[in-house]
């Protein structure tokens, strides 16, 4: 299986919820880094770390939504291009945001490391604060 095969796969069980499943392509290392300027930033760590913090988003914001726009990938890393749209709990301002998440493959074909580029979190941390 491609790493491109693998991060789809991976994905197409994460929103089935089949977390488990989704377990098996993580290294044991697996770490997540979310910016730090947002509720949920920093490092998420271990082979659980993206059902933590795929929980911890989707219950921070009001009816989120994860538009899938496309899958690019190359031999070590696999880019997730998507538009992600949220409401602001505090005051029901819609955002939307375009959002890269870069997968970075260790040398046994595991998931080792991904980063979640977002467009604009300042207009996030804007929202937030309003």
């Amino acid at each position: 299986m491609t790493p491109t095969q693998a991060v789809r796969t991976m994905y197409e069980h994460a929103a089935r919820g089949e977390w488990a499943a989704v377990q098996i392509f993580m290294a044991q290392d697996f770490v997540i880094h979310e910016p730090a300027s947002l509720p949920y930033g920093g490092e998420w760590r271990g082979r659980d770390a993206l059902e933590r913090l795929f929980i911890r988003v989707m219950s921070f914001w009001r009816d989120p939504l994860v538009e899938w726009i496309d899958l690019i990938g190359g031999e070590t890393h696999v880019v997730a291009l998507l538009r992600f749209s949220m409401t602001v709990p505090e005051t029901g301002e819609r955002i939307v945001q375009h959002v890269s998440e870069v997968t970075r493959f260790d040398g046994d074909g595991k998931m080792a490391e991904m980063r979640i580029h977002y467009f604009d979190t300042a207009a996030m941390a804007r929202a937030l604060k309003a």
